[in-house]
C-alpha cells in the first residue's frame, strides 16, 4: 500500500510541476558565471486544450571549471552542484521545490521536494545523462522516477531530448529542450 501511495505521490508531484524537466547541462562545469534562457516542449499531462506544453527555462551557473553551483527555474526552483571528475565526466545533484502557486497547493503535511542525481558523460559537443529522482513529502511517502537526457551543445547554445518515466505504468514523457547560454559557459571541444 505504501508503494502505491508513493507512486501516486510521484505522479502528483510531476503534474504539479515539481520535477525538473530539462537538464541542459553539458559535462564541463562552468568557468565563471553564465546564464541560460530557453524552453521545453512536452506532451500536456493535464489533458487541456493544447496537446503540447511550452515551458520556459532560466538558469544561472557559476564555477571554477571543476566545481559548479547552479540554480534553475522551470516549473520548480532547483539548486544544484556539479563536480567534474575527468574530462567529459561529471556528477550532478540537486534539490527542487515546487512553485507556491495554485489553489490545490496544500502543504500542511510538508513541502514536496525532489532530490535528483546523475552522471553526465560527454565530449565533442555531445552529452548523455542518466539520472534518478527521489520524489516525496518528508514524513509522508517517497517514489522514484528516472530520466535520460541526450544533448548537443556549442558555445552559445544547447539542445536536448529527454525521457522521463517510472510512474507506475503511466508511461514515459518525451521532451525537447533548447537554450541560449550567455556568459562563460563551456564550449564544445
Amino acid at each position: 500500500m505504501k508503494a502505491v501511495r508513493a507512486l501516486a505521490l510521484a505522479l502528483a508531484l510531476v503534474l504539479s510541476g515539481c520535477l525538473p524537466v530539462a537538464m541542459l547541462r553539458p559535462p564541463e562545469p562552468a568557468r565563471g558565471a553564465g546564464f541560460s534562457l530557453g524552453a521545453t516542449l512536452m506532451p500536456n499531462p493535464f489533458g487541456g486544450q493544447s496537446p503540447v506544453l511550452l515551458l520556459p527555462y532560466l538558469a544561472y551557473a557559476e564555477g571554477d571549471g571543476t566545481l559548479e553551483y547552479n540554480l534553475s527555474l522551470q516549473w520548480g526552483l532547483r539548486g544544484g552542484v556539479k563536480v567534474g571528475l575527468a574530462p567529459g565526466v561529471a556528477l550532478d545533484a540537486g534539490l527542487t521545490l515546487p512553485p507556491a502557486l495554485g489553489e490545490g497547493a496544500d502543504w500542511s503535511r510538508g513541502v514536496p521536494v525532489v532530490l535528483d542525481g546523475g552522471v553526465i558523460l560527454g565530449g565533442g559537443g555531445y552529452y548523455l545523462s542518466p539520472r534518478l529522482h527521489l520524489l516525496g513529502v518528508p514524513g509522508e511517502g517517497w517514489g522514484l522516477a528516472y530520466q535520460l537526457s541526450a544533448g548537443v551543445y556549442g558555445g552559445e547554445w544547447v539542445g536536448e531530448v529527454g525521457l522521463l518515466g517510472g510512474f507506475g505504468g503511466s508511461g514515459v514523457l518525451l521532451s525537447l529542450s533548447a537554450a541560449w547560454r550567455l556568459g562563460t559557459a563551456p564550449e564544445a571541444p
